[in-house]
């Protein structure tokens, strides 16, 4: 009974020592929330469940996927917590409705009811809102935009939990045969948040990012987003959907993942990179999600625990990796004072900074034997196996969604190697600046190094969360083989027996072993200068920043509308983001058809408007009767 109680209000503390000064409150919540990772690591192991009602409207619980979530989101929140001590010293607003988003979090993922989610929603929105708005530097639009999008990202939910409510007659989640249509709806509410398909389209998610502060967008991208796939997970659980469900969500993650990595590719904004990046890892979390809910439907439950374990993996990588790249292009853009990733010259690096940034990066880029390497290692497993099984439709979309996801994870190399080889600059030159936000941004890439050699390890603790969705845990995924002991290899399964393998712990040995012997046999080696290829733009003595994506642009030209100009002998290229000039196109469409509707029917006419009043008189005693 005291267990969520005590939880709660070690989350609530550094919202309460902010009264103190900024500065306590973020110790204070670097503090509380490791002591909270620990405990919620214990209490996953433990499988520890328990419930709590107040009367019909308020109910809150813990239970593995609950814990699981609170240990992986306290984690990012004490690295943020420390990252923000050197950040962010004297904003007193900016930390006390920083440290409030947290613990609304908090009391999402306790929350057993639609009156308890919903306010700890909302709240987290408002803090969201306030994060951004705060700011004297930026205009209105940013703020406006996220809290557009949050507030309908609330009406969807509360469409779902109507339906809900007038289906079983209870504001308490309860267990039930929901229509996935219902289902649908509500888990578009938790879409918004992700920013993925449809409405990465109208890239709200990089506007809100690329304005917020640093400590700011990392609760947005490392952790609401994180939330928003704990509340898909969590009804899920509720609704048991089918096939139709998973379908259309692997489908939507695929072109999620694929897009987002395209224009990641292309951002030159410190922020708005690892924004669209949110929304490809997104894109990738819908897919696991996905072929869970369709392996569970067609009994097959080893291949549904493979595919969750996959996703608490990227969870956890993703999370991580993220807070930490936001850490390194929140140093980028202190340093030069400029948004822009080009501006940016070195010369305020350490080896923390660069190696921290370094290991973050490759994760996201899907690079073994990382956190970020092995999540996207499980997600295409999964897909291989599921376009196996015998049945033809589920072959040709596992197929396709494992082709989009794939290429848009090869396209994230391009966007990872551009950030970290920009803020990685200047390293050598010896000057060192540490501080917290140094430390904090190396502890980051020291967790998912961690997330990913000892991934096995993790795999094998969350077996009571797993085993709570499918019944058979994740004891099947992790054994040995040949020298490689019990433990230490992942393994995946299809119906015909085992399909594939891997060893984190081994990968990273046989890197090191490998780079180490041709460090000291090429020590000797003579440096070369060679010309500066820039992407068919003009040549510099360095490899700008958007000739990274030069190659992509001019591929695909007629997804960017990529237009080449030509100055004399130089040569340039101008590019136009394609979805959104075509929601201004459809918005500017849809004003027109509007103004057109008033003036035709809502003219100021009185004859118009009595004949409008009688025409709805009449088909509602029409609908009424029949």
């Amino acid at each position: 009974m005291i267990i969520i109680p005590f939880l709660l209000f070690l989350s609530l503390a550094p919202v309460i020592a902010n009264v103190f000064g900024v500065k306590h409150s973020y110790r204070t919540g670097t503090i509380t929330f490791s002591v909270v990772a620990v405990m919620s690591l214990y209490l996953m192991l433990d499988g520890y469940m328990s419930y709590h009602a107040v009367g019909q409207y308020v109910a809150v619980g813990i239970d593995p996927l609950t814990s699981g979530f609170l240990m992986i989101l306290s984690t990012v929140w004490a690295l943020a917590s420390l990252y923000s001590t050197e950040y962010d010293q004297n904003s007193t607003s900016n930390s006390l409705t920083y440290n409030t988003a947290m613990f609304a979090m908090v009391i999402l993922l306790f929350s057993r009811s639609f009156p308890v989610f919903l306010s700890a929603w909302e709240t987290m929105t408002i803090s969201g809102y306030f994060l951004i708005g705060m700011r004297k530097i930026v205009g209105p639009i940013p703020p406006y935009v996220f809290l557009v999008y949050g507030e309908l990202s609330t009406l969807f939910i509360i469409a779902m939990g109507s339906a809900i409510f007038f289906q079983t007659g209870s504001m308490i989640f309860v267990h039930g045969p929901y229509n996935e249509i219902l289902l649908f709806l509500g888990i578009m509410g938790f879409f918004i948040k992700m920013g993925v398909m449809p409405f990465h389209i109208t890239e709200w998610l990089p506007i809100a990012h690329g304005n917020a502060t640093t400590n700011g967008s990392i609760l947005f991208s490392a952790t609401m987003t994180t939330a928003a796939v704990y509340s898909i997970l969590r009804f899920v659980l509720l609704a048991e959907p089918g096939i139709f469900l998973g379908s259309l969500l692997m489908g939507i993650g695929a072109f999620s993942l694929l897009f987002a990595s395209i224009y990641s590719a292309s951002s030159e904004h410190v922020k708005m990179l690892p924004a669209y990046s949110t929304i490809e890892n997104g894109g990738a979390m819908l897919i696991l999600l996905g072929a869970f809910i369709i392996a569970s439907d067609s009994g097959f439950p080893d291949i549904a625990a493979f595919a969750l374990a996959g996703l608490m993996v990227f969870v956890l990588a993703h999370s991580l990796a993220k807070c930490g790249l936001f850490m390194f292009s929140g140093i980028m853009e202190k340093a030069s004072g400029s948004p822009e990733i080009k501006d940016y010259h070195g010369g305020s690096n350490s080896t923390f900074y660069g190696a921290g940034g370094v290991l973050n990066s490759l994760s996201l880029s899907g690079m073994l034997p990382l956190g970020g390497g092995i999540g996207e290692w499980m997600l295409l497993e999964t897909l291989f196996i599921l376009s196996i099984i015998g049945n033809s439709p589920l072959s040709l979309l596992s197929t396709v969604v494992g082709a989009a996801a794939a290429l848009g994870g090869g396209i994230s190399i391009i966007s990872m190697t551009k950030i970290f080889g920009y803020g990685s600059r200047g390293a050598h030159e010896g000057k060192r600046r540490e501080g917290t936000m140094r430390t904090a941004l190396f502890l980051a890439g020291i967790m998912v190094f961690l997330t990913g050699i000892l991934s096995t390890f993790y795999i094998m603790a969350i077996n009571p969360l797993v085993q709570e969705f499918t019944g058979v845990g994740t004891l099947g995924v992790i054994s040995g083989l040949l020298i490689i002991p019990d433990g230490f290899l992942v393994t995946s399964h299809s119906p015909a027996g085992l399909f594939g393998v891997v060893s984190p712990f081994f990968v990273a040995l046989f890197i090191a072993l490998f780079s180490g012997f041709m460090i000291l046999i090429g020590r000797k080696f003579r440096k070369r200068e060679v010309s500066t290829w820039n992407g068919g733009i003009l040549e510099e003595t360095t490899l700008n920043s958007f000739a990274y994506a030069n190659s992509l642009r001019l591929t695909m030209k007629r997804l960017y509308l990529t237009r080449e100009e030509r100055e004399g002998n130089l040569y340039s290229e101008k590019t136009f983001d394609a979805f959104w000039l075509a929601v201004v196109f459809l918005s500017r469409k849809t004003v027109e058809f509007s103004r057109a509707m008033g003036r035709a029917v809502m003219n100021s006419s009185l004859a118009a408007y009595v004949f409008y009043i009688m025409i709805a008189f009449f088909l509602v005693m029409i609908y009424v009767v029949s």
